[in-house]
């Protein structure tokens, strides 16, 4: 009991919505994550450009092939060390929250960035000095969700100052808001030597902040000179089968997003979530 989505970005040669949304269905899923950026880079897409009638046009066009927008992607480095970029990116990730219901989305997605300015690992990130900035940000975008009653979607990873389940679990104790939700990609959150605790995590996450999940990022890996790989869904190191498992116990039909899972690779997936579904 999944509400698969996939990014909009892992289908290829898709130049128009009406080619996204029919791609989507071809592949039998109906929800994306949309990232307006990389599926229509000649689409304006920054602070100033989203509008109403931009949102209801993709909205209508993706629902004439049974397609919707469950998470629009904003994904920002918002701790960016210089404050006149830090701002821009701030104001846009705000603009998608005020817009983000013209185009049907439940929320508004992003990870939290870097004290560098390419996000990168480094454990300048792991500072406590690093967290508290990026809870005043997350605590700024949250008051925003609030008034246009759309949740902040944020994704830990280990590239990040909420680099662990610990931090998560600091992050809701700070800033507490019905608008604040977390996107969990285990993936994201396992290193060469601790992936085969990635099953724990999950059943760790759920048990500890499940009611704050709003998402999952199902994204497959292989491990490679020490380096986790995203590759498609069923090729990996993934347990997706119990990972899923784990989503259906504790939040069923929640959006579950191929990451990484390209093309055709999609519908070969869904064959294999479906087969290994532990039925009730």
């Amino acid at each position: 009991m999944l509400n698969i989505t996939i990014r909009g970005h892992d289908l290829s040669g898709i130049a128009s919505v009406k080619e996204l949304a029919a791609q989507t269905k071809k592949q039998g899923v109906h929800n994306l994550q949309l990232a307006l950026g990389m599926s229509f880079p000649d689409m304006p897409s920054g602070a100033a450009n989203l509008n109403p009638g931009m949102g209801a046009s993709i909205k209508r066009e993706l629902a004439n092939e049974d397609v919707q927008v469950g998470i629009l992607s904003c994904y920002i480095n918002m701790i960016h060390p210089n404050p006149e970029i830090r701002e821009q990116l701030l104001q846009k990730f705000e603009s998608y929250l005020r817009h983000a219901r013209y185009f049907g989305a439940a929320m508004v997605a992003s990870e939290t960035g870097c004290v560098l300015p390419e996000i990168q690992y480094t454990e300048d990130n792991f500072t406590d000095e690093a967290f508290a900035d990026m809870v005043g940000v997350i605590r700024r975008l949250v008051k925003a969700g609030e008034e246009a009653a759309m949740l902040v979607g944020i994704e830990p990873g280990l590239n990040h100052p909420l680099y662990s389940l610990e931090r998560v679990e600091q992050l809701l104790a700070a800033v507490q808001s019905d608008y604040l939700g977390i996107i969990l990609d285990p993936t994201n959150l396992i290193t060469s030597e601790d992936y085969q605790g990635q099953v724990a995590l999950v059943e760790r996450a759920f048990e500890s902040f499940g009611d704050k999940i709003v998402a999952v990022h199902l994204k497959d890996f292989k491990i490679e000179e020490d380096r986790v790989i995203p590759i498609n869904l069923g090729e990996g190191l993934i347990d997706y089968a119990a990972i899923s498992g784990i989503i259906t116990k504790y939040k069923p039909l929640s959006y579950v997003v191929l990451e990484e899972t390209k093309d055709d690779h999609i519908g070969q997936a869904l064959q294999l979530l479906e087969a290994s579904e532990v039925k009730p």
